[in-house]
């Protein structure tokens, strides 16, 4: 019986070791898993922190990697070089206790929706026109009041930018090394950056970019050089497409062509500048009017009615209206429609298209909050004249405005010129304001001109 007993125990003290073998195997693994999934989640955490750090960041990490890799040819190589390891970018501060990040920044080189605050091509700011304290990338415009003297600037390098017409942007002109600075003198059609000495990595970058040929964009500042005046109709313009001289001149607000340094023909061949154009905008107490002719030897715009929304690929315009003024304070905090499209949803910024088809008939779309375009449009085209019309009535309805004296809303366009032949061969040519007008490319509302009612 105790022989029994004793067997019985020793094959249960057995099975009790094996189990318990097996259990600190599974939960070994268990525990690798855990702790793999766990650095995963820190990661994404980690990652999802440093988007959130800025309105103007991509939302992963994934799409900053891919825009800076897109990015890097339009770059001095010495500059990419300077960046490669940085990481002071994913920070919400110039420094520990330095001044906090604005959705501001600049980019270099072609910018596109992929560019972002936390690129290798970029250069964040702390301020526009503004005090200089210890960790600040602070952007002077010429407007500023008081700028910085030298002995403000010891700490500091200076970058210069002033608009380049030859490659229809903003060229650094001049750097001054920390130490070296003089009293600040903002260029009179450009602007100056003054990064602190600890900003180190920002500051190789502005140091790195090569003078007068890489083009330079200033997200979320506005061009006061592109706005105007808008004088009251004394009798409201006929807009059935048919231009009537005696009914616009008195409205007429510029000539759209190459020698213009308000306008960009980027996207032609050089010196091949065959579309030119002149505008007129007025207004009455019901619209809000726009006259765009343009002249060329081209018109191709094979759309149907119903499918209006195609005609940005071929010969049309494409307008922007903010019922919010572009240098006030809600563009400038959702300027970016690349990473913040809050102005279309709110219905503060609308989007519209206008062309005369191939069959000469008026076709027009709306995209955004609204979708049905309720206003009234004219366009059409002379061969024989190489003149295209478009003439259009905005109603204030819509944009829940009332036109008064001193009223202040954001208009822009772009003349889209994609001819036959460049669309076969893939290529768009479109006339934009200077920096995309806020319609072409990047979309930054900030820079659609501000037109003031008088």
């Amino acid at each position: 019986m105790k022989r029994t007993f004793a067997l019985l125990l020793t094959l249960a003290l057995l099975l009790t070791a094996a189990c318990a073998f097996a259990s600190c195997g599974g939960e070994e693994d268990g525990s690798s898993s855990a702790t793999s999934s766990s650095a995963a989640s820190s990661t994404a955490s980690s990652a999802s922190s440093s988007s959130a750090s800025s309105a103007s960041e991509s939302s992963d990490a994934s799409s900053a990697s891919s825009s800076d890799a897109s990015s890097a040819s339009s770059t001095s190589s010495d500059a990419s070089s300077a960046a490669s390891s940085d990481t002071s970018s994913d920070t919400t501060s110039g420094g520990s206790d330095g001044p906090e990040f604005l959705n501001n920044f600049l980019s270099f080189g072609p910018v596109d929706v992929n560019v972002t605050a936390a690129s290798n091509n970029s250069v964040r700011l702390t301020g526009i026109d503004e005090g200089l304290a210890e960790g600040a990338i602070v952007l002077y415009t010429p407007d500023c009041e008081e700028t910085p003297t030298a002995e403000e600037l010891a700490d500091f390098a200076v970058a210069l930018f002033d608009f380049d017409h030859s490659v229809f942007g903003y060229v650094k002109t001049g750097f001054q090394a920390v130490g070296q600075a003089t009293d600040l003198e903002v260029p009179d059609d450009g602007f100056a950056v003054a990064a602190h000495k600890s900003q180190d990595v920002y500051v190789k970058r502005l140091e790195s970019l090569e003078e007068k040929k890489t083009t330079v964009f200033p997200h979320g500042l506005h061009l006061p050089v592109l706005d105007y005046t808008v004088k009251k109709a004394t009798a409201s313009p006929s807009i059935d497409g048919n231009f009537d001289e005696s009914e616009w001149s008195a409205y007429r607000i510029d000539d759209v062509d190459a020698e213009n340094d308000l306008w960009s023909y980027d996207q032609f061949d050089k010196n091949d500048y065959y579309a030119t154009g002149r505008y007129y905008v007025t207004y009455d107490d019901e619209y809000l009017y726009l006259c765009v002719v343009v002249s060329s030897p081209y018109h191709y715009c094979p759309i149907e009615k119903d499918k209006a929304n195609d005609m940005w690929q071929y010969e049309c315009i494409q307008v922007k209206v903010s019922a919010e003024a572009p240098d006030g304070e809600y563009i400038l905090e959702n300027f970016d429609h690349a990473s913040n499209d809050k102005a279309v949803k709110d219905g503060v910024l609308h989007a519209y298209g206008f062309a005369a088809n191939d069959n000469n008939e008026t076709c027009f779309y709306e995209t955004g909050k609204i979708t049905t375009f309720p206003g009234i449009a004219g366009c059409s085209r002379d061969d024989s004249a190489q003149q295209t019309v478009y003439e259009v009535g905005f109603p204030w309805s819509e944009l829940e405005l009332t036109p008064e004296a001193g009223l202040r809303l954001g208009l822009s366009f772009s003349i889209n010129s994609t001819n036959a032949e460049d669309f076969a061969k893939g290529v768009f040519k479109n006339i934009i304001y200077r920096c995309g007008g806020g319609v072409i490319g990047r979309n930054d509302w900030s820079k659609i001109p501000v037109i003031t009612l008088s």
